[in-house]
Order: C-alpha cells, then structure tokens, then sequence
C-alpha cells in the first residue's frame, strides 16, 4: 500500500510472472501498441461508434493505479483521507462536467 511497493516487491512479483505465464522476463517483454492501423476487422475509419452495434449510451468507470501523490493507496486510506480526495476531486469533476469535450455526472 506503500508508493514503492511495485519497485519492492518486484522481485517476487517477477518470480510469480514467469511461473505462471512460463516465460523468462529478462528475454520477453510486453509492450502496449496503440496503432490501430495494423489491426484487422475495424470499422471504416477506425472509429467505433457503439451506436453501430445498437447500444445507446454507455456509462462507465475508470480505474487508476495510483492516487494523488498526498494520499496513500486505497487500503491504506482513512476515512478521513477519502472525504479529502473526494473533496479534491470534485473541482476537477466540475471542469470536467462543463467542458462539452467531456461533460457527464458525478
């Protein structure tokens, strides 16, 4: 729950990773690629419009790794933390909502 807890624990975190997946991670390396021109089957465009697959509006949450740097992860948080994060947040939730690129509720 500590902020360095991903560099303090890699060492078994690694050792678990190459058990499980049956890889070496001193050879093998996972890196993210967000071009999607080089994928098959997109619509035209490259842009999917749920509303092409007969959704409507789609409500969702997005979940983050970490949180402001003042506050401790989340099992780690008191009440009192939360009430204050929330309290942070919710200034930037308001410039949020008012911008028309992004709008919403909160």
């Amino acid at each position: 729950m500590g902020p360095n807890d991903y560099e303090d624990f890699k060492p078994f975190f690694k050792a678990v990773l190459e058990h499980y997946h049956k890889i070496d991670l001193s050879k093998n390396k996972h890196v993210n690629s967000w071009d999607l021109s080089k994928l098959t089957g997109l619509p035209q465009g490259n842009v999917l419009d749920l509303r092409n697959l007969g959704l409507g509006e789609l409500s969702m949450r997005v979940r983050t790794g970490r949180n402001l740097k003042k506050y401790p992860l989340p099992g780690a948080m008191t009440r009192e933390d939360r009430i204050n994060l929330e309290r942070e947040m919710e200034k930037v939730f308001e410039k949020l909502k008012a911008d028309p690129n992004f709008g919403g509720q909160y």
